[in-house]
């Protein structure tokens, strides 16, 4: 880990004083890393948003130990704002020594405008360029340009041609990278001048836009190669968004990347023939041709890719999250690729899978424990949605949120949805990425924190339930200043017709909207087809429109939405139930959930290779014992589609916004 970290964590002194106060305006404490290293001192870390739930946790936690005479040292973090240390409760603030924590203690030489806009991932690469290249202090205009050259890989003033400006937005955009509107703005006004046709502004900033703006000039190409035949739309029509039309696609620079955004699902393939085309596999990926034929040459295309790109157990949740996306396309490719592919690419898949799971169970043991602190402006897990919903409507970029949770949706079967919406929903701007559930992935704790912005720890009394949804929902907004008549819920099927349920409950005061679909987690609990069968019921589901009517619906009232799940779903084989009866206060094919340790451990003794799982951000008489990779807690040889434990396929789940297109103005 890098220097700047060691220097801050040795103001984290043991035994001075029982808490440690620190005023973190910059939400430095918030990076993994740090937390890690003040946690491994001996230190608790605790963040103070909600004084309500801040008071139990500190009562249960702290107070009631020091009491009864224990050691027990915890650092509480909050944003300092007007108040400084008296945004704290006296009694906390008698106990506690004072810290305080500033970027421009960091990075002394930068200017501190640009730096609060960046997210904590980019201060390692940052650190070093800092102490490397920043050799007097830069203004803020200078700033900028430092921060593009080494964190984003880009200097405006040498970008000179179209093949140089779609690949930088192409790595930006196929890495998720977001660039803050300081550095956005920045940078289109060094390139305006060399590129006036281009939509920059939007191209900057909206990876689904930049997407769109590719995807409607690929058939141009595609003509433009000479390859005959074709199956387009008409070539006359016109682009939704300016620009030149004919881009470079073959150009070196660009051509690396164009197979990846076919392979992955981010371009969608046009239908062509393929005899006619050119030759050329990175062509090819994005022509539908005779359907097994594009989708067997882009799973033989992205297997490799994916084994070889496999996240280390240290590698930032962002890593995880990019790769989940890849390897859900991967598993639909799978199962819809011809019988040919699949004796021949069989043992090559199941080897990979092997290593995903070995490499994301190390990552889940090392990393995974303290990323539910992210700030949520970019989330990683899915209390963090109802934060980022605000944020939204606090920026202005939105007038009205819904947030679609599909129950039990897998991203592998998010695909399916996608290529529904395609077909049947127009032209939508969608942007993809993924998000962590909690674990263990069961509904009453990844749903309730989808739904409350909380942690679970901070719904104890109801971490077993399944209906507070609508009161954590509404509770969440009434605390962001919404009045009532602005904040709704609705709980449906997902059936056609449902539509018109939820038209009679949107008023035009509704500002914040959650919908839960269950159609989903219904078709996962009863399906007896293993996981092609549960992709092929949901792709049927998609396509008979209840949810696609749905966002129709929510699209034609301005409400940007969020379509996201509480957990996925993954295939599983039955060892066997651990016979603990009462013992157990959750029985799922998954997880068992138990109140005492000594419970819980002899379900582990009963089912070897399962886990006892802690969490800080679970309640501590809430423990889980997850079954072995690949295994459930059924009878022994039967196979059920499932959720629970801790696979990528449980764990990873879709994060979708889609909003209006914004064409030609």
């Amino acid at each position: 880990m890098s220097d700047w970290r060691t220097s801050l964590v040795s103001y984290f002194v043991p035994g001075v004083k029982p808490v440690t106060a620190v005023a973190d305006p910059d939400q430095i404490m918030r990076e993994p890393g740090i937390l890690s290293m003040v946690e491994s001192k001996g230190f608790s870390v605790v963040f103070f948003e909600d004084p309500i739930a801040f008071r139990l946790d500190y009562e249960e936690r702290f107070r009631c130990r020091w009491q009864s005479g224990e050691l027990v040292e915890v650092v509480v973090v909050f944003d300092p704002g007007e108040l400084d240390f008296e945004v704290l409760p006296v009694d906390v603030l008698e106990r506690a020594r004072q810290v305080r924590l500033h970027l421009k203690d960091i990075f002394p030489r930068l200017s501190y405008n640009v730096l609060r806009a960046l997210e904590t991932t980019h201060f390692d690469a940052l650190f070093l360029a800092h102490q490397s290249h920043a050799s007097q202090p830069l203004n803020e205009a200078m700033t900028k340009d430092f921060v593009l050259r080494h964190l984003f890989e880009v200097d405006g003033s040498l970008i000179s041609s179209d093949a140089e400006l779609i690949r930088f937005l192409c790595r930006l955009h196929y890495r998720r990278l977001s660039l803050p509107d300081v550095l956005a703005a920045h940078l289109q006004a060094v390139l305006k001048a060399r590129f006036p046709e281009w939509p920059l502004e939007l191209l900057l900033r909206n990876r689904a836009a930049f997407w769109a703006f590719l995807q409607e000039r690929w058939p141009i190409f595609i003509r433009s190669t000479g390859g005959g035949r074709n199956m387009v739309e008409d070539p006359s029509a016109k682009m939704r968004y300016p620009g030149p039309e004919l881009l470079p696609f073959g150009h070196d620079d660009v051509r690396v990347f164009i197979d990846n955004l076919f392979e992955d699902g981010i371009l969608t393939p046009i239908p062509w023939a393929w005899e006619d085309a050119a030759d050329q596999t990175w062509i090819r990926v994005g022509l539908i041709g005779k359907g097994e034929q594009n989708t067997d040459l882009r799973f033989q295309e992205i297997l490799p890719e994916l084994s070889a790109s496999i996240p280390t157990a240290l590698a930032a949740p962002s890593d995880w999250l990019n790769f989940a996306l890849r390897w859900g396309q991967a598993q639909m490719l799978w199962h819809e690729a011809s019988a040919g592919l699949k004796q021949a690419e069989g043992e090559k898949f199941c080897v990979t899978a092997g290593q995903v799971t070995v490499a994301f169970n190390q990552w889940l043991t090392e990393t995974y424990p303290r990323i539910y602190n992210y700030p949520p402006a970019t989330p990683v897990m899915v209390h963090h949605i109802p934060p980022y919903l605000a944020r939204i409507l606090e920026k202005g970029d939105a007038e009205r949120v819904a947030f679609i949770l599909v129950d039990g949706l897998a991203i592998e079967q998010w695909f399916t949805i996608k290529a529904a919406m395609a077909q049947h929903l127009g032209s939508p701007l969608i942007q993809e990425s993924a998000l962590f559930a909690w674990l263990p992935s069961i509904t009453p704790v990844s749903r309730q924190a989808a739904f409350s912005g909380k942690l679970p720890l901070y719904f104890a009394e109801s971490i077993l339930e399944t209906g507070k949804d609508e009161a954590r929902w509404k509770q969440f907004w009434s605390d962001r200043g919404l009045h009532p008549a602005e904040v709704g819920f609705l709980a449906m099927r997902g059936e056609v017709g449902d539509e018109k349920k939820l038209e009679e409950w949107i008023s035009p005061d509704t500002k914040a909207l959650a919908v839960t679909l269950y159609k989903v987690d219904e078709i996962m609990h009863g399906m007896q087809l293993g996981a092609a069968g549960m992709l092929n019921q949901v792709r049927m589901w998609a396509e008979g429109g209840a949810l696609l009517s749905i966002l129709e619906l929510l699209l034609s009232r301005g409400f940007s939405v969020v379509i996201a799940a509480d957990h996925g779903n993954t295939e599983a084989s039955g060892i066997g139930a651990p016979k603990q009866g009462v013992l157990c206060d959750v029985r799922g094919e998954r997880c068992r959930i138990f109140n005492e340790m000594k419970f819980a451990e002899e379900c582990v003794t009963q089912a070897p290779g399962s886990i006892v799982w802690q969490h800080a951000g679970l309640p501590a008489q809430f423990i889980p014992v997850i079954a072995p990779p690949g295994a459930a807690f059924i009878q022994q040889g039967t196979k059920s589609v499932c959720h629970g434990g801790n696979s990528i396929e449980e764990l990873a789940v879709p994060f979708i916004l889609v909003h209006k297109s914004k064409g030609v103005a």
